[in-house]
């Protein structure tokens, strides 16, 4: 693209998958049009009201780093493209061009989940039985990951599904050999975001099963956000990555 286009970049209303990942997206192209295309910008159309992962942490690198590069638009709904001239259709006029156009469309369980009739919530994710991530809608069939209807407070991330798959994993063999699946499972969760090409922050949490409630709900006072981006936390974000591959996919 010509120095001094628009990088357009569509956010979905939440939930979506890996809520701070366009933010991150955003900050990326951000840091390479400040060296290579400086005429250029990113724009972000966001239908959420606000930024919803680490908005502070976000909003102060945009304000430092890259003033006058990004622009955020808040409560901006795409509803259309027109891909011949790279056009986002707004909900509400203001139509937007773009010179490249990175649109991320509202969000679902796969064809698979939807015609088996396992998107029970809003015929968009499936509902789940904590323990054991059975379907409610269909016995011994199993959802993880990005499909599942969220618990409160619970982000479509990587590492969230790590954890599912390792409580699913256990209740299945449980299940298996007619015994009862743990009833207090944990999770904790841990998400980082590049702000710049090697700065870094991390929003984490935990996430403990209610019983009352029968659904996980997150632990008062563990978890938490940075307090400020760094390089040492670019260095535990290599880390973690080489770590939850090895363990997801090894």
């Amino acid at each position: 693209m010509p120095d001094g286009g628009a990088y357009v970049l569509s956010i979905p209303l939440a939930p979506y998958r890996c809520p701070p990942g366009p933010y991150e997206r955003a900050c990326l192209v951000a840091s390479y049009f400040k060296k290579a295309k400086p005429k250029s910008k990113v724009i972000i159309l966001d239908a959420n009201d606000d930024v919803i992962s680490k908005p502070g942490l976000f909003k102060k690198a945009w304000n430092e780093h890259y003033k006058g590069i990004i622009e955020y638009r808040n409560k901006s709904k795409v509803v259309d493209v027109d891909a011949a001239t790279n056009t986002a259709k707004m909900e509400f006029g203001d139509d937007v061009k773009a010179a490249v156009l990175n649109v991320l469309p509202d969000m679902r369980a796969g064809d698979l989940a939807v015609k088996m009739g396992l998107a029970t919530a809003n015929k968009r994710w499936c509902e789940v039985d904590w323990l054991t991530f059975e379907s409610k809608a269909a016995k011994n069939v199993h959802v993880l990951g990005d499909s599942v209807q969220i618990a409160p407070l619970m982000p479509k991330s990587g590492h969230m599904a790590n954890q599912h798959a390792k409580t699913c994993a256990a209740a299945v063999v449980n299940l298996l050999q007619g015994k009862t699946p743990l009833d207090m499972p944990i999770y904790a969760n841990t998400c980082y975001s590049f702000v710049t090409d090697e700065d870094v922050v991390h929003v984490s949490s935990v996430h403990r099963y209610d019983a009352e409630k029968k659904t996980m709900l997150t632990v008062p006072g563990a978890g938490g956000v940075s307090t400020a981006a760094s390089e040492l936390e670019g260095r535990y974000a290599h880390a973690w990555a080489r770590n939850i591959w090895a363990d997801s996919l090894a």
